[in-house]
This record gives C-alpha cells, sequence and structure tokens, in this order.
C-alpha cells in the first residue's frame, strides 16, 4: 500500500491513499531525479570526457479522486485541496509511504491541483510538484551522542581486573547514497571548541570560550551554515567571525564516519556534552 501526505508551512495537511477523502490512484517521480551529466571534448576526440555530474529538480506527480457522498461534499473538499496546496506558502513537507518506510522531501505545488472529469460526485485530479532539493530523506532525524565514554583493556594476565581508558569520539551511520548535512550541539564548558571529521580529516572550530551554560550550534547545510552560540538568556549570537580558518563546514559521508571532538583544556571535555543530527539522503525510492 502506497500513501502520500503533504503539511504546509501553515502546519495544513491532506492525506493521499486507498481510503478516506483523497484516494491516490499513481504516483510519478519516485526513481532518480533528471540529470545533467558535464563533459570535455577535445578535437578529433571520440565521444567526450566526464567531469561532473549535477542533478536538477525532482518533479513529482500524483493522480487520484476525491470520494464525496453529495456535490457540495465534493466541492467543499476541492476548495480544501486548493487551500493546502497553496504554492504561494512556498515549500511543504512530501511524505510517501509504502509497505516497506515512509521518506521525505519538500515541496512546492507548481500549479493549483488540475481537477479533471467529474463522475457523479467523484472528482478526478492531477497534482503535480516541483522538489528544490532533489533527494528523498528521512521522516525524521536521526540523533546520537557523541560524549565521552570510558571503556578497558584486558591483558593476558588471567585476572579479572580491566584496565580503563577514555575517548571523546564515536561512530556515526550514515545509511544514505549521498553525504549529508550534520547538525551539532555542543554543550559547554569548552575553550576553543572543536568537532573532528577523523574520517575526511576536516574540522570545525571557533575560538570563542563556552561556559558551562552555553550552547554552540554548527550547521553544516548548504544554504543554511550557521555557527552560533545560545546565551543563558535564550538569545543567540552568531559567531562565524571566530571560526579558525582552517575550518569546513565537514558533511558525514555514506557509510561509517568517525567523529571526535575537543576543547584546548582537556578537563573541559568530560563535562561537554555534544549531540549530533543528521538526514540520511536516498537518490530514489
Amino acid at each position: 500500500m502506497q500513501t502520500v501526505s503533504f503539511t504546509n508551512s501553515r502546519g495544513e495537511s491532506v492525506l493521499f491513499g486507498a481510503s478516506g477523502d483523497y484516494r491516490l490512484t499513481h504516483i510519478d517521480g519516485l526513481g532518480g531525479p533528471p540529470a545533467d551529466i558535464k563533459s570535455t571534448k577535445s578535437p578529433y576526440q571520440d565521444g567526450s570526457s566526464y567531469v561532473d555530474i549535477q542533478l536538477a529538480d525532482r518533479p513529482l506527480s500524483i493522480t487520484g479522486w476525491i470520494s464525496a457522498s453529495n456535490r457540495q461534499e465534493m466541492y467543499e473538499k476541492r476548495r480544501q485541496l486548493s487551500r493546502v496546496l497553496n504554492s504561494k506558502l512556498g515549500p511543504g513537507k512530501f511524505v510517501y509511504t509504502n509497505d516497506y518506510r515512509s521518506f521525505a522531501i519538500k515541496a512546492i505545488c507548481d500549479e493549483s491541483p488540475i481537477f479533471n472529469d467529474r463522475i457523479v460526485d467523484y472528482q478526478l485530479f492531477t497534482i503535480s510538484f516541483i522538489c528544490n532539493d532533489p533527494y528523498f530523506s528521512d521522516e525524521t532525524q536521526t540523533v546520537k551522542g557523541l560524549k565521552f565514554e570510558a571503556g578497558g583493556m584486558t591483558f593476558p594476565l588471567r585476572l579479572p581486573t580491566q584496565f580503563a581508558f577514555s575517548a571523546y569520539r564515536g561512530t556515526f551511520m550514515n545509511t544514505g547514497d549521498v553525504e549529508t548535512a550534520l547538525e551539532i550541539r555542543y554543550q559547554g564548558p569548552a575553550t576553543n571548541p572543536t568537532v573532528i571529521s577523523e574520517t575526511t580529516g576536516e574540522f570545525i572550530k571557533i575560538n570563542y570560550e563556552l561556559s558551562a551554560d552555553d550552547v554552540f550550534y554548527i550547521n553544516t547545510a548548504m544554504g543554511n551554515k550557521r555557527l552560533e552560540v545560545e546565551n543563558t538568556d535564550g538569545s543567540r549570537t552568531n559567531v562565524l567571525h571566530y571560526i579558525d580558518m582552517g575550518s569546513t563546514f565537514f558533511q558525514l559521508q555514506p557509510g561509517q564516519n568517525m567523529l571526535r571532538y575537543g576543547s584546548d583544556h582537556d578537563s573541559d571535555q568530560q563535562s561537554a556534552n555534544v549531540t549530533v543530527y543528521w538526514n540520511n539522503r536516498f537518490i530514489g525510492v
């Protein structure tokens, strides 16, 4: 069974499925989005040389019909559908669910629903969407703490004793098809807090002192990159100008990633609390 839900920026939702007011009969656009392959060609070269590939906006469309018990109810449901899908409200949340799981994507209805033939009190419709970010993602974010952990090592000596060690790192699994942005919340104390990807060798660091009550927010998403500190009164301070010059807004790579956090004062690390948020992204579902 397949269902589609759409929630606009006002929080209004509509559900398309096998039952209910809005019946879903077909959906297009769930595979890979259109791709623009970049290449170069030299004189007398057979074929061309691959350079890069860019994915275009993803088109989605659904068809179905409105179920109503009388003509007035049908027109009321038509009106409600147009209201929820109003493109002037900007991107909304499109969620596709099948028998396996759910996937989400930001989408805009690129024109008002097209109302096709009417069969007695049943109204056929076609709705098309444009997704500027062509990747589907998890419906909800994955959340994992990056914190001080104590472990141990066992020596060949046959004693029940373990010798402790500590680490400020963790393993993070990106199960998607491509790299994905991170949201990181680093609660102090910390002097010049740093988050490092041991997988890529990249790091993000600010030359700033966090108190125990300060929270350092990092967002590495393209078009929404942010470095902010939440103060004790709830306000946020932009600290982008405190960024260490070697920093990069790194992404979580597909597969296993090792992340680590640190401070210029080692004594701060055990008290700090770092949480990582991300959405796995998929080229098709």
